[in-house]
């Protein structure tokens, strides 16, 4: 039998009063939230095709029938809205009785025709209302993570790393990309994810040095190296990994870089902690990796926000906004070295700011005796 949950988590409380609280900092009386992490961070609900609407005094969930039990039995407190026409009038009749005057929306992820049709059907209401953008409001909040957060995150690491030592030791020459991708999301799943937190990159050989490879029908080959990037879906979060293995011999070239590129990790995940900077952060990597001579083959960020997205705040890279890292934050630290046409290197590893330093939630071993497979 389902139950409905009839009030918030404590965590479910904490977020909506900071989230009211930077809401009276802009004069809002209405936050518009479309973007379904957004929603279930404050609402624990996972449905689709739903809206919520955050007042001072209550949370309005404008779903539709399909969503309804499952709005009820995620989060069973909030005010709901089943509609039966179209979103933008049951939107707009929403914020009517909430009596709504000042709205804000995530300008990146409200569309303009979205927000032409909600203003057309307020002007059917005949309400007057001020529709202001905001730039992230409530995924800058996402950014620290609460305890409750992590303890998933933990849990989503702890899948993934099971699920890859399962597929390590059944990794054969001649097996596909796509058959490896498709075992480790099957351990992952056997372990609890709903999921992997993106398609599992499998790059064989030269692949290797592009660095979102989409996995095909290539072979594992004997003497050339295998990046495996994945992380599990759990609880509604991301962990992220990626391990660079080698099947049979390593070159003295890729010995090479496998040590510069661990070599930069290793230095960059002893240095952060609160205050660094996140152009800071990225620095420690990347000169490590000029000094060697490769700096023009490391073209992406140190390093990014998880939690429930793959890709979430802060950016831990040379360009951007620059902000001292903060405890609670959970990001990847993932340098990494592509030769075009020879093959690539990268190792990743998801890590907690602590007040004190930081914490590597991810413990598979990263030497380049523990990454061969003979």
């Amino acid at each position: 039998m389902v139950v409905a949950v009839r009030k918030p988590a404590p965590y479910l409380v904490s977020r909506l009063t900071a989230v009211r609280a930077a809401m009276q900092q802009r004069h809002l009386d209405g936050l518009l939230l479309s973007h379904p992490p957004d929603i279930a961070y404050l609402t624990d609900f996972t449905g689709d095709d739903s809206i919520a609407l955050v007042t001072p005094r209550d949370l309005w969930l404008i779903t539709d029938f399909r969503y309804k039990e499952q709005a009820q039995v995620e989060a069973g407190w909030l005010r709901l809205v089943v509609r039966t026409g179209q979103m933008d009038r049951a939107l707009a009749r929403t914020i009517a009785r909430a009596a709504v005057r000042r709205l804000g929306f995530d300008a990146q992820h409200t569309t303009v025709a979205d927000l032409q049709s909600l203003k057309k059907a307020l002007r059917l209401q005949k309400q007057s209302v001020k529709a202001v953008p905001l730039d992230a409001m409530v995924a800058n909040l996402r950014k620290v993570k609460d305890q409750h957060e992590v303890g998933i995150i933990r849990d989503a690491v702890e899948a993934a790393q099971e699920a890859f030592l399962a597929v390590r030791g059944r990794i054969r020459p001649g097996m596909t990309e796509n058959h490896l991708a498709g075992l480790l999301t099957l351990e992952m799943r056997a372990r609890g994810a709903s999921g992997s937190s993106f398609p599992v990159i499998v790059a064989a050989g030269p692949s290797s040095s592009l660095p979102h490879y989409r996995s095909g029908e290539a072979p594992v080959r004997v003497n050339q190296p295998l990046l495996i990037d994945w992380g599990a879906l759990l609880g509604g979060y991301c962990s992220d990994l990626t391990r660079t293995l080698f099947v049979g011999r390593v070159s003295r070239r890729m010995q090479d870089i496998y040590k510069v590129v661990l070599e930069a990790q290793m230095a960059a995940i002893a240095a952060i902690g609160p205050r660094l900077t996140t152009h800071q952060a990225d620095k420690v990597a990347r000169d490590i990796i000029r000094k060697a001579g490769y700096g023009k083959y490391f073209g992406h960020g140190l390093g990014h926000g998880i939690g429930r997205e793959i890709h979430e705040l802060p950016a831990l890279r040379k360009t951007g906004a620059d902000e001292p890292l903060r405890p609670g934050m959970v990001v990847t630290v993932e340098p990494g070295i592509y030769l075009p046409g020879e093959g690539g290197v990268r190792i990743e590893d998801d890590v907690l700011i602590t007040p004190s330093g930081c914490e590597v939630l991810s413990s598979l071993d990263k030497s380049l005796a523990g990454c061969r497979i003979d």
